[in-house]
């Protein structure tokens, strides 16, 4: 395929979705081919589908995968570490992942947790031939990074829009999953704009897939019936570790913004507020206690019982207001309450980030806020936050 805790080679993570839901991080070192239960089928069925692209004539998938193939590559991720007939501290090979080449000079996109950690990154074309990489930069928060290897006319994957995305229209994915190069699947995006906290980062607008997507399909291409790519695959959800068809990519309209960044500036750049807040207060205001509490420290009464509190964890020696961040320009303190942000309702840190996430440093923002019993609106300009 402008957050998932890591078991082994595994990155893997655990979110109440209408229950106990493990997200598993789809990067895995290859089981030998001996492990896996493999069925013969009959060769592919000649069935032609209506595309549901505007416009679009009938078409089987094969053009498609004809088309992105090329652009897919594999990622191998190697650590020094001793082994058990060994300590000469080696490399050895500890996971792999997928990839998709951006530039036709060598410009590689891949997740972030597939090289985070390594020592040695390889990069291997699907025609065989293997290359090492230079890691660019990173983004933890959006989970993508860039790669750049020695080769020249490579085939770049041509760049979709996800904006334009429609629930129920068909989608390709194509990685390295388990081990088994150049595979592809196929399915629909079963829904759109999922936000997932996963471990440094958060996933945000992600698209939901049911096209099969397992271990070794991270940083792959989930592709449209036109192989322009839509989304880089990074996240499943799964009891077992395998697919069950839930699958989740980041949407490249965000990775066509955090990319540019990283290769003009070295870091993705995010837009801040410019204060510190913590999911150990979300929801908070609704304890009676709290507000009393607040009440009492300000000198006010009518605490807000919904918003995100800006405060700073105890004891941690650090201010929750940048003295020099759109916050404080808006004259926001800690122990101020903050309400909207252009009118989005802010109820816990995943709407503050949801909203920030889709803003750009420089940009204009109206900020409402409670501060010491009174309700004040302020336009602020957000400032930079580097991910790398």
């Amino acid at each position: 395929m402008k957050k998932l805790t890591v078991v082994g080679v595994i990155a893997a993570f655990c979110l109440a979705i209408f229950g106990a839901v493990a997200f598993d991080r789809l990067l895995r070192k290859p089981a030998p081919e001996s492990s896996h239960s493999l069925a013969l089928t009959d060769a592919s069925p000649k069935v032609r589908f209506a595309s549901n692209e505007p416009g679009a004539p009938s078409f089987d998938f094969r053009e498609a995968a004809k088309k992105v193939i090329p652009s897919v590559v594999s990622i191998e991720r190697y650590e020094r570490g001793n082994t058990f007939f060994s300590s000469d501290n080696r490399l050895d090979e500890t996971g792999q992942g997928s990839g998709v080449i951006f530039s036709s000079d060598g410009i590689v996109i891949t997740n972030n947790h597939v090289v985070d950690g390594a020592e040695k990154v390889r990069v291997r074309l699907s025609d065989g031939k293997s290359y090492d990489a230079t890691v660019k930069g990173v983004d933890p928060r959006s989970d993508l990074a860039v790669l750049k290897i020695s080769a020249k006319a490579l085939t770049p994957i041509e760049l979709g829009n996800s904006d334009t995305l429609e629930i129920g229209q068909w989608a390709m994915a194509i990685g390295n999953p388990l081990g088994f190069d150049n595979t592809v699947s196929v399915g629909v995006v079963s829904s759109l704009k999922r936000s997932l906290p996963v471990q440094g980062g958060l996933l945000v607008d992600a698209i939901q897939t049911d096209a099969a997507i397992n271990p070794g399909n991270s940083g792959g291409a989930l592709t449209d019936t036109a192989g322009r790519l839509i989304g880089i695959n990074s996240a499943i959800a799964s009891g077992t570790g395998q697919s069950v068809g839930i699958g989740f990519a980041i949407p490249v309209n965000r990775v066509k913004d955090a990319v540019g960044d990283i290769l003009q500036y070295g870091y993705a750049r995010y837009a801040s507020l410019g204060i510190t807040n913590f999911r150990r207060y979300d929801g908070i205001l609704a304890d009676p206690e709290i507000r009393s509490q607040i009440a009492e420290i300000t000198g006010s009464k009518d605490v807000p019982h919904e918003g995100i509190i800006v405060k700073a964890p105890p004891r941690s020696g650090t201010t929750s207001v940048l003295t020099d961040g759109a916050a404080a320009s808006a004259g926001i303190h800690e122990w101020d309450v903050l309400l909207t942000l252009d009118d989005t309702t802010m109820t816990d840190t995943l709407s503050l980030n949801k909203f920030l996430m889709n803003k750009h440093p420089g940009d204009s923002v109206t900020v409402k806020f409670w501060s010491k019993g009174q309700t004040k609106r302020s336009k602020v300009q957000l400032g930079e936050i580097r991910s790398r």
